[in-house]
C-alpha cells in the first residue's frame, strides 16, 4: 500500500506541532494577567495547525481513490517563479516600502498563480489596491504595526 500524501502532510504537521508546541512553553507568562497575554495566539495557531493535520491524517488514511500528481505539468517552474517573485518583493519592501510595492508584487502573484487562464488586468489592478489598503489599515490601525517605508522614503 503507497502512503498518499495527505497523510504524510498530515503526520508530518502532527510531529510539527508537538515540537513547537515545546518552544512555545519558553513564552514568559506572566502572573496574576488579566489579557491572555502574548502566549494565547501561538497556541491558538498551534491548536488549527494540529486540528488541520489530524483531518488530513484520517482523509489520507479513509480516501481510497488514485492520487492525482502533486504539480501538474509545469507546476514547478510556476512555484519556483513565485519563489522568485517573492524574493523580489522583499527586496522591493526593503527599497521601495510595503505601499509603493504590495500593489505589484500582488497583481504579479495573482498573473503568475492564475496559470493558464486568463487574467482581467482591470479586476487585478483593483484586486491588488484593495487588498494593500486593508493590509495596511489592518496593520495600522488593528496592529498598530509600522510597515516599511523603504529606503527611499526615510
Amino acid at each position: 500500500m503507497k502512503i498518499k500524501k495527505d497523510t504524510i502532510v498530515g503526520i508530518m504537521g502532527i510531529i510539527s506541532t508537538f515540537f513547537f508546541f515545546i518552544m512555545v512553553q519558553r513564552i514568559k507568562k506572566l502572573p496574576n494577567l488579566v489579557e491572555p497575554g502574548p502566549y494565547l495566539m501561538p497556541c491558538v495557531a498551534l491548536g488549527l495547525i494540529l486540528i488541520s493535520s489530524v483531518a488530513l491524517l484520517v482523509s489520507g488514511l479513509l480516501n481510497k481513490k488514485e492520487e492525482k500528481p502533486y504539480f501538474p505539468k509545469g507546476g514547478i517552474k510556476k512555484i519556483s517563479f513565485a519563489y522568485f517573485e517573492l524574493v523580489l518583493y522583499g527586496i522591493a519592501l526593503c527599497i521601495f516600502g510595503f505601499i509603493i510595492s504590495t500593489p505589484f508584487a500582488i497583481a504579479a502573484f495573482i498573473v503568475t498563480l492564475k496559470g493558464d487562464e486568463n487574467v482581467n488586468p482591470f479586476l487585478t489592478i483593483i484586486i491588488s489596491v484593495v487588498v494593500t489598503f486593508v493590509l495596511y489599515l489592518m496593520f495600522i490601525k488593528g496592529f498598530s504595526i509600522k510597515l516599511p517605508s523603504g529606503m527611499l522614503f526615510n
